[in-house]
């Protein structure tokens, strides 16, 4: 019959709809969090539609010239994700005119009562979802109608009616969608068939087609009755834990926010992933410290040094300790000191002798100043411009010094001066030679120019006192030639000088 291919078809076509909907939405469903769970709920609803007569005296068996009204209400239970409970309650009128064969109206008033079993088809084919914005779903059940039918003819004359009411068994089955506005409100529309045991007390014709029947298309709000979940988990508060704050079913409504399988309120460390054994704090370098307690959470230490390692066992850890291979003392930062005059070994230049902080750890054994490493006469005492020996005067050899960015002997020099005066009159032959020299400061040309001064200035100090020009020899180097290091004042003042010695 077209009535029951119509019928089917709409109900299969629902189905494929709802199979591809689902597959495409697998995606969004795999971002869902595991710990969506569902939780039973109650529900009642009011529709209102259109009623549609079926039966003999309905034109081409399917189509209704004049369309009837309807209206119901519902109630129920959803018991699981895909199956729920519910009773209908519909009423309505039923109109039906038809002119090929039978020549008559059909004008019936009804209401029917059903128990339906509910099937939500999206959960079959996807996990559950309950923000789901539409869900498609089909129904069915057992169900009794009370009708009353009066038939006349085209003209309005009455041929048949109904005495009193008719009441007979039906089985109401059809599909509709559920469209979420709400947490707890839902847009439904639907289509019922209502299916008659009989052929003759809706529309008093019996006929080689069984069962007459009518439908239902309705579109009306479902309000959902959700029992107390304060944390909306999907877990009501009777048997949620942690009724306060969202989570999962498996661990009875208590969330565990790093996934380490122990509860956000048992967990020292709920943000991050641990172990049972330290109550839910991770180890990173599995030292048997759980790394909040551990100040180096990434390297196996000891435990009497907070988790840092100590690779030389001196008892200072690594990350405090400058000689962390070689064991030293605490008081040296770890470092050892092998000729104990407390100055580690990395910072003693003499770390086999013990000497002084001031010469880095080298001794100055004749009291000069000058380290041993450095002396070359360490046993006895000497100056930093004869190298730590003592200075020995031979002749017309002499050194005097000046004070910086200055080409005037200093004053206790000129006595130096003086004598050698009276050494070159003694001997009227001798020929000498006078060097200029600076220290490190200023620019090259600058120092050169300096030297050029103060040796200038010693050959114009002896011509004065009688001394020929002819017999000097005046040369000048600059900073080019220095006697000891320009690093200290004391190098510096050694390189301010200008040497006079014989001429072979």
């Amino acid at each position: 019959m077209k009535k029951n291919f119509t019928f089917g078809n709409l109900i299969a076509g629902l189905i494929l709809l709802t199979f591809f909907l689902s597959y495409g939405s697998v995606s969004a469903q795999e971002k869902q969090k595991s710990g969506n769970s569902f939780s039973g709920y109650g529900y009642i609803g009011i529709n209102g539609g259109i009623s549609q007569y079926l039966g003999d005296l309905n034109k081409n068996d399917f189509y209704n010239d004049q369309i009837g009204w309807g209206a119901g209400f519902l109630g129920g239970y959803q018991l699981s994700p895909v199956f729920g409970l519910r009773g209908q309650f519909v009423t309505g009128r039923l109109k039906s005119e038809r002119t090929d064969t039978h020549f008559e109206k059909l004008d019936a008033s009804f209401f029917d009562l059903g128990l339906n079993l509910t099937l939500n088809i999206n959960e079959l084919f996807g996990r559950y979802n309950p923000d789901r914005f539409v869900n498609f779903y089909l129904f069915g059940g057992p169900g009794f109608s009370s009708h009353h039918t009066l038939i006349t003819d085209l003209d309005g004359v009455k041929l048949e009616e109904t005495n009193g009411r008719e009441m007979e068994f039906i089985v109401p089955v059809g599909a509709g969608a559920s469209f979420r506005l709400g947490k707890m409100v839902d847009l439904n529309l639907e289509y019922g068939d209502h299916l008659t045991f009989s052929d003759s007390k809706l529309d008093f014709l019996e006929t080689t087609a069984p069962r007459d029947h009518y439908s239902y298309a309705s579109a009306g709000l479902c309000f959902k009755l959700y029992k107390k979940d304060r944390d909306h988990d999907g877990i009501v508060d009777k048997k949620d834990l942690c009724p306060e704050t969202p989570g999962l079913l498996k661990f009875q409504g208590c969330p565990d926010k790093d996934g380490d399988g122990i509860i956000d309120k048992e967990d020292a460390c709920p943000d991050v992933a641990g172990l049972m054994e330290f109550k839910g704090c991770p180890d990173t370098d599995g030292d048997g410290i759980p790394d909040k307690d551990d100040a180096c959470p990434a390297d196996a230490g000891k435990k009497e040094l907070n988790g840092c390692p100590d690779k030389d066992n001196d008892g200072i850890a690594d990350k405090d300790d400058r000689c962390p291979s070689d064991a030293g003392k605490k008081e040296l930062n770890g470092c050892p000191d092998r000729d104990g005059d407390g100055i580690a070994d990395i910072d003693d230049s003499c770390p086999d002798k013990p000497g002084t902080v001031a010469f880095k750890g080298c001794p100055d054994t004749d009291g000069d100043g000058i380290p041993d490493n450095k002396d070359q006469c360490p046993e006895v005492a000497g100056t930093v411009a004869n190298n730590g020996c003592p200075e020995v005067k031979k002749g017309v050899e002499r050194v005097v010094y000046f004070d910086t960015d200055k080409s005037i002997v200093i004053e206790k020099y000129k006595a130096d001066l003086d004598e050698l005066a009276d050494y070159l009159k003694a001997n009227p032959d001798m020929r000498i030679s006078v060097s200029g020299h600076t220290d490190s400061r200023e620019s090259e040309s600058y120092n050169m120019a300096l030297s050029d001064r103060r040796a200038t200035y010693v050959c114009n100090y002896l011509v004065k006192k009688g001394i020929k020009k002819s017999r000097f020899d005046k040369y000048f180097y600059g900073k080019s030639k220095p006697v000891a290091s320009n690093d200290t004042p004391e190098g510096m003042a050694l390189n301010r000088r200008v040497e006079i010695s014989q001429v072979k």
